[in-house]
């Protein structure tokens, strides 16, 4: 994973592989690594394309670095709960772009649970409302989902690397940034920026991405236990995250953070779907994918 150590996604890995040694008799065995010990999170998808290591545990929409129809996945203001997210995300318009991905890259996911809590803005000057938004340098992944809607919104996007966002911060290379307030806590962003905008513009699905080759040589009865392992460590992980997310919010309040609840429809109506079917014109994704993804909501 690329997440520190101390993040509930982290631990959640390393729960599931002791799960998955006890269930096997020891004949399944997961060897973790955090904090992006084996690179950043698009060197470690390479690897698992190539075959050099076997999963990657990471956000669903980082595989829209090889499929750009994935990416919609993260669209801000697209899902309204990660409830939403994992539904479309294993439904039939996404279940066939991930056989898509695994025909064309040799990688796919073969889970999509333990959602991160909904992604909030953290800025050095307050954020109340839309309009407060404008100008300021705001740290977004190298994404283009991500850099497409937070212009829309005004911002001046600026691409910086996760774990040289403080930093970036420190030195006033950036106003501000965006991440769920696990990341915002445990990267210490909170430090060098004093307020945090509840936008919760974004739903944040990871899930196992697997080589497609070695998936497929696993014998069925570990896939039924890998997957059924993935549902139980999602119940423990909901629960965990529902009770650590005050929590970081009021230890981000201790140490001087001033939070701010906002008018998220001012928001949402500013990329929602006006920006959504703009990308779709430029053919960065699919004809129709939008359209697909918010019937599927509507059932």
């Amino acid at each position: 994973t690329i997440e520190n150590v101390n993040n509930l996604g982290a631990k959640a890995v390393d729960k599931f592989a002791e799960l998955m040694k006890e269930r096997t008799n020891g004949n399944f065995i997961i060897e973790t690594y955090h904090a992006s010990q084996l690179g950043d999170a698009m060197a470690q998808l390479d690897q698992v394309k190539s075959g050099t290591i076997q999963a990657f545990r990471c956000s669903i929409s980082w595989l829209g670095g090889y499929v750009g129809d994935v990416a919609i996945v993260e669209f801000p203001y697209m899902f309204k709960t990660a409830e939403e997210a994992e539904k479309v995300i294993m439904g039939p318009t996404m279940s066939a772009v991930n056989d898509r991905l695994a025909q064309e890259h040799g990688i796919r996911w073969v889970t999509a649970s333990w959602s991160r809590l909904p992604r909030h803005i953290l800025t050095k000057n307050p954020v109340t409302k839309l309009a407060d938004l404008k100008g300021v340098k705001l740290r977004v992944p190298d994404s283009k989902t991500y850099i497409e809607s937070f212009k829309a919104m005004g911002v001046a996007t600026t691409i910086v690397a996760f774990n040289e966002t403080y930093l970036a911060l420190q030195q006033g290379l950036v106003d501000g940034a965006e991440n769920h307030v696990e990341s915002l806590y445990n990267m210490k962003w909170y430090e060098v920026a004093k307020n945090l905008a509840l936008t919760g513009h974004a739903q944040d699905v990871t899930g196992f991405m697997v080589n497609d080759a070695w998936w497929q040589s696993v014998p069925e009865e570990y896939k039924q236990i890998f997957i059924d392992t993935d549902k139980e460590v999602n119940e423990w992980f909901k629960g965990e995250l529902a009770k650590a997310s005050d929590d970081y919010i009021n230890k981000m309040k201790a140490e001087g953070v001033t939070v701010y609840e906002v008018d998220v429809s001012e928001f949402q109506n500013a990329v929602m779907p006006s920006v959504a079917y703009a990308i779709e014109n430029e053919g960065f994704w699919a004809k129709g994918l939008v359209d697909n993804i918010l019937a599927e909501l509507a059932q």
